[in-house]
Order: structure tokens, then C-alpha cells, then sequence
């Protein structure tokens, strides 16, 4: 099992982050990383995963987690194009957080 850097666990503080396996769940640690970790960490977490998986992330249901100033900084940095941005705007407005 892959875990988290320890430098990592203040960004999983509703989970035990020493039972997390960073391969298993990629996506939930990558997103977790994007969304709130300082720059060292968002640069390992890249130099780890790959812009590969961020672009993956950012183009699945999964994006729905993060905030639109972590996916709107990674459309500009990965340069996606308009109508896959339009695809994750589409995600996001029929899976509202709140429905009110």
C-alpha cells in the first residue's frame, strides 16, 4: 500500500489518513492535494500523478469535489480545450452540491 506523505495529512482530516492507499484512491487524494495543499505539495502531487491523471480527474465526475478556482487553474495550466472545460462545466451544473 502506497501512503500518504505525512506532510500530506493535514489534508485528510475526516479520514485517517495513514489507512488511505494513494494508488487505490488516486483520485481522492490527488483532488484533495489540488483543492488544498500549498504549492510544495501540489508539485509533488503533479511530479507523482502526472498531468495525465489531474486532466482525468478534471474531466470525471470526480471534479464535482473540487472548487471551481482548483478546476478553473488547472484548465488554463493543463490548456484544455474549450469544449472539454464545457463538458466539465456540464458535470458540474447537473450534480449540484445544493439543491436549493
Amino acid at each position: 500500500m502506497a501512503k500518504i506523505p505525512k506532510e500530506w495529512h493535514r489534508y485528510f482530516w475526516e479520514v485517517r489518513p495513514e489507512k488511505v492507499d494513494m494508488k487505490k484512491h488516486a483520485f481522492y487524494v490527488l483532488g484533495r492535494v489540488l483543492d488544498y495543499g500549498d504549492a510544495e505539495a501540489v508539485k509533488n502531487a503533479r511530479e507523482i500523478y502526472g498531468d495525465r491523471l489531474i486532466r482525468k480527474l478534471l474531466l470525471s465526475t470526480y471534479s464535482r469535489g473540487l472548487s471551481n478556482r482548483t478546476i478553473k487553474r488547472w484548465q488554463i495550466t493543463l490548456k484544455l480545450k474549450p469544449e472539454e472545460c464545457a463538458k466539465i462545466s456540464l458535470i458540474r451544473s447537473k450534480n449540484p452540491t445544493w439543491n436549493y
